[in-house]
């Protein structure tokens, strides 16, 4: 199992404030991940609720499926749920577009966006998630 970062993974400048409370960023990989390998787009800041995830990619190959989740940034705190935007059975063996059906969720604390591969290994191209939400704030 592999680890495989977007290039401008933890590099991204965090407009907030000075911008109104939207928050929206894309993130693109392009790799051929095998089973089991994660592939981490970017981080979600703490203090963000994000409403919408979208996974647009390329065609993975036959019996490829992937998950979409998050993954603490720092210690345990939130729960790693790898799984939380698409279920592993996201089939993605032909391009496409997946778009989360999942209830918003707010975060801390920054988390990571990570994509599990999973059915079979990945033919090479470019996965892109694009994430839409708004910064209302740590409680």
């Amino acid at each position: 199992m592999a680890n495989i970062h977007a290039p401008d993974f933890n590099n991204k400048p965090l407009h907030m404030s000075a911008y109104g409370n939207a928050w929206a960023d894309d993130y693109a990989v392009t790799a051929a991940p095998a089973i089991a390998d994660k592939v981490y787009f970017g981080i979600i800041p703490a203090g963000v609720r994000i409403y919408s995830v979208v996974l647009k990619h390329h065609a993975a190959g036959a019996d490829a499926t992937a998950k979409l989740g998050f993954e603490p940034m720092e210690d345990d705190t939130p729960a790693a749920d790898d799984s939380y935007w698409l279920p592993g059975s996201t089939a993605t063996a032909t391009a496409g577009v997946k778009t989360s059906t999942a209830a918003p969720i707010t975060f801390d604390r920054p988390v990571k966006l990570v994509l599990t591969a999973a059915g079979a290994n990945y033919a090479s191209g470019t996965l892109s998630v694009v994430v839409n939400g708004k910064v209302i704030g740590i409680a």
